[in-house]
């Protein structure tokens, strides 16, 4: 008789991980794809020439880059510890690696930089609204300080299931920095409407703005508002953290879309302009050689066109001084600074 066979070996149950190990991996290769936006949108930013002032195109532009990069880091280790340091250890995902903790320092300061450039914008747009900018750096700093305080909290946070006890906190951060973001939005987006001058290339122009302000705006503030409501209806699982790792780096794409629109509107302007004074030449050149004037009709027509030419800019400046303040007012706020 041969040996006794071999019982059959009991499968391995593994608990499902949709909506918890799921989450984060869809929330972090999201993340990485912008990233990888950000760095697209930073390179035509110093590729092409804009008029923004030396510090600010050196110093904070590049700082953010820095900072959405390191963040771009801790998500590539949150992934790596929950799916491979990990593997097969689903206990593993009832604690926060420190580094979710630290993407929340780095995604508070990120978010405050770029909340405070949008708000230099709309100090300027709205001729120094002091009420109005300082309701909005008001609660971007209450959202910054509430950060700082979950930051230590979180440390001596053990699970996720433990962060009931600070689910205050985190309902009130979720709500300011939800509250910021749709009151930036919206201030930006009524301040370029009533910019409108009623000239049909001024106006396109601003319509561009408005477009870009609200799209980039509203999907800021709709991440953040998704990540507080699925955090209220479903705070035992990993869902709400998925949109939180997002929150940053659409910020720093919202910015840096609003900068290179900027220049890209500034260019096709130009362009319209050379194309504009190119027919002109053309059609005179046109109808100089059509009709073939004698010398002296030459020297006549010379002078004629340039007192012509001298009388119509004479005009031109006089309107556009009396009745284009908005546009310049709307090229100078849309911002070299910021903003």
């Amino acid at each position: 008789m041969s040996a006794s066979a071999t019982p059959p070996s009991v499968p391995l149950v593994v608990p499902r991980v949709d909506n918890t190990l799921g989450a984060l991996l869809v929330g972090g290769l999201v993340a990485m794809a912008l990233w990888g936006v950000t760095c697209v949108q930073m390179y035509n930013y110093f590729t092409r020439t804009n008029k923004d002032n030396v510090p600010a195109k050196t110093t904070v532009r590049p700082f953010l880059w820095v900072l959405d990069t390191f963040d771009s880091a801790l998500n590539c280790h949150i992934l790596y510890y929950y799916t491979v340091s990990n593997y097969l250890n689903p206990l593993a995902l009832f604690h926060p690696v420190w580094s979710i903790i630290i993407h929340v320092a780095v995604t508070a300061i990120s978010n405050f930089i770029i909340r405070t450039l949008f708000t230099i914008r709309v100090y300027r747009l709205s001729q120094g609204n002091h009420f109005l900018t300082g309701w909005i750096m008001a609660i971007s700093l209450s959202d910054l300080e509430h950060d700082k305080f979950y930051l230590p909290c979180s440390f001596q946070i053990p699970t996720f299931p433990d962060l009931q006890k600070i689910a205050g906190l985190m309902y009130l951060t979720f709500g300011v920095g939800t509250g910021s973001d749709l009151s930036l939005a919206l201030a930006l987006s009524w301040f370029l409407y009533r910019s409108k001058t009623g000239f049909r290339s001024t106006d396109s122009l601003i319509k561009s703005l408005l477009i870009y302000s609200v799209n980039t705006g509203m999907i800021v503030a709709v991440d953040a508002a998704l990540g507080l409501i699925l955090y209220i209806l479903m705070p035992n699982n990993l869902i709400f953290l998925g949109f939180y790792l997002l929150l940053s780096k659409l910020y720093v794409n919202a910015y840096l879309a609003t900068l290179n629109a900027r220049e890209t509107m500034r260019t096709k302007k130009d362009d319209m302009l050379s194309i504009n004074l190119t027919e002109i030449h053309s059609s005179r050149r046109f109808d100089v050689e059509s009709t073939m004037p004698t010398f002296a009709e030459k020297g006549t027509e010379s002078k004629t066109e340039r007192m012509a030419i001298s009388i119509q800019t004479l005009i031109d400046n006089r309107i556009d001084s009396d009745r284009i303040r908005p546009e310049q007012s709307l090229q100078e706020n849309i911002p070299d600074e910021a903003g």
